[in-house]
């Protein structure tokens, strides 16, 4: 099973740095709708989940992001 935050699902395996984490997924909608004054400690949770295999609840939303960067 993959980790998933958010409807952002993660490859088996992840393994990039925070700040390669960040720079990959901070603009994506579901961090955008967030606060910025809570974004930074919900990308870290993000960043704990891909890289822990950590399985997280969703918000039901598509997987829009995956889909973004295989070209589905």
């Amino acid at each position: 099973m993959k980790a998933e935050y958010k409807g952002i699902e993660f490859a088996e395996g992840y393994n990039k740095s925070f700040a390669d984490f960040k720079k990959e997924f901070a603009s994506t909608h579901v961090f955008k709708d967030i606060p910025s004054a809570d974004r930074e400690a919900e990308l870290k949770k993000a960043h704990k989940i891909a890289t822990n295999g950590n399985i997280s609840t969703t918000t039901g939303k598509s997987k829009e992001v995956e889909a973004e960067k295989t070209g589905d």
